[in-house]
């Protein structure tokens, strides 16, 4: 029963909605029951005169109103009343009067009268003929007989029923818009909250509700405090990694002094913890910097860059490169690009790249011979420090930063990052792009 609770969420617009449609429905219904409890206002009763004028010839479209219907027929005998009806010797002698012929050659048949109504005199052509009526005129040895009944005022219906929707609707257009001025704040501030770098985003407007605007100044107080916070931390780890270069510099004199078998080794550690340190530079500052978007060919960059490495001795080739023109800053997407091909190379022994043009977008795909990586982590590639390779050897190298940069500047230039394994084996990943307009 919770399960079921918990999938049947609305949001709060449908909520209100809901409930001023279903107390709109609920007064409407109160009205159409108070309203056509009665008979229509303008279904009125036939008079004693209009009565005479059907015996006369006069048609049904010439009887009161549409809500009349007349059929006529000729028998050999006069018609007779039924368990709920009863003659009418005085309206039919009024009606014979009216028409010029003996009282006994008229029959009115009617529907009993209610018992408050019964023995109630009325003014000649006056007297009122309710729902239904027979009326029959003898005429040598058959009657002419009139049936006349009173059908629902269907007119007077569709006016009223269109009345009560236009009434309803018109009082649902304002509730809707009041419940969408009430959500749309917060529909903001989830929105705000759901990008991934909420620190960058800009403050939420304080509209709607006093308690939506308090939610959405709570909201700006805590993004400017993340803001801070990554700030002060960015900037302390910056000046560490900045001033480690200094002692390390000292430390690569010194060791020149030492044998060339211990002095390999130690230069080798030193140059890693440099290299370290520039990563850590690069990382920290990305974002940072402005980007300097210019016009520029991918397949130039990506051409550019396989030469470099191949010509370092890595096995980088390019399979396909199509013409891709983006706006963007060339060298941090060459930065981008670099880190992941030196990635495939590092941990697949190669790296394969193609360049494709499809529905306004631009892709780099970068394809390795490696073992793949477990679907349980794949997700987490691009975190900070985090490397699918346990090991820290200096074979494999790198701590953890190449991928995070590598999305960073994805996102800046309004792209995306994708990883899966290949199902011959290795990894793929793919880096789109939006085209230039």
């Amino acid at each position: 029963m919770t399960d079921r609770a918990e999938r049947f969420n609305p949001s709060i617009l449908t909520r209100i909605v809901v409930l001023v449609a279903a107390a709109l429905l609920l007064a409407l219904a109160a009205m159409m029951l108070v309203t056509f409890r009665g008979p229509p206002p303008h279904a009125r009763p036939m008079l004693l005169g209009e009565a005479a004028q059907l015996l006369r010839g006069a048609g049904v479209s010439e009887a009161p109103g549409s809500a009349w219907s007349v059929t006529r027929y000729i028998s050999d005998r006069a018609p007779s009343p039924e368990a709920d009806q009863q003659i009418d010797l005085r309206a039919g002698a009024q009606v014979a009067d009216l028409v010029g012929v003996p009282a006994r050659d008229i029959r009115l048949i009617r529907e009993k009268p209610p018992e408050a109504m019964r023995g109630m005199p009325l003014p000649d052509q006056q007297q009122p003929l309710h729902r239904a009526f027979t009326l029959a005129q003898r005429n040598g040895a058959q009657w002419h007989v009139i049936q006349a009944w009173q059908g629902a005022n269907l007119p007077w219906y569709a006016v009223t029923l269109s009345l009560m929707a236009g009434i309803f609707l018109l009082l649902l257009a304002p509730a809707y818009w009041v419940a969408r001025r009430i959500t749309l704040p917060i529909r903001r501030l989830a929105e705000g909250a759901a990008t991934e770098r909420p620190e960058q985003a800009q403050p939420l407007p304080l509209t709607g509700p006093p308690e939506v605007r308090a939610v959405g100044a709570a909201y700006n107080h805590m993004r400017a405090r993340i803001a801070d916070y990554l700030n002060e931390r960015t900037a302390m780890l910056v000046a560490i990694a900045h001033d480690l270069r200094t002692p390390m510099t000292r430390l690569s004199f010194r060791l020149e002094q030492l044998p060339d078998g211990p002095r390999a080794k130690a230069q080798a550690d030193v140059e890693e913890m440099r290299a370290m340190v520039t990563t850590l530079l690069d990382f920290m500052r990305q974002g940072s910097e402005p980007i300097k978007r210019v016009r520029i060919d991918l397949s130039a960059i990506v051409d550019t860059l396989a030469d470099d490495l191949a010509d370092m001795g890595q096995d980088v080739s390019v399979r396909r490169s199509a013409r891709a023109v983006i706006f963007g800053d060339a060298g941090a997407l060459r930065r981008c690009i670099a880190n992941l091909v030196e990635n495939a190379v590092r941990y697949g022994g190669s790296a394969v790249i193609d360049v494709d043009v499809a529905s306004g977008r631009a892709s780099i795909s970068v394809e390795d011979q490696g073992p793949g990586v477990p679907d349980t982590i794949i997700d987490r590639l691009c975190e900070p420090f985090y490397r699918g390779e346990a090991s820290r050897n200096r074979e494999t190298g790198g701590v953890g930063l190449g991928l995070s940069i590598a999305r960073t500047i994805a996102e800046s230039h309004g792209g995306r990052l994708a990883f899966t394994n290949r199902a011959e084996g290795g990894l793929c990943v793919k880096l789109t792009l939006p085209l230039a307009r």
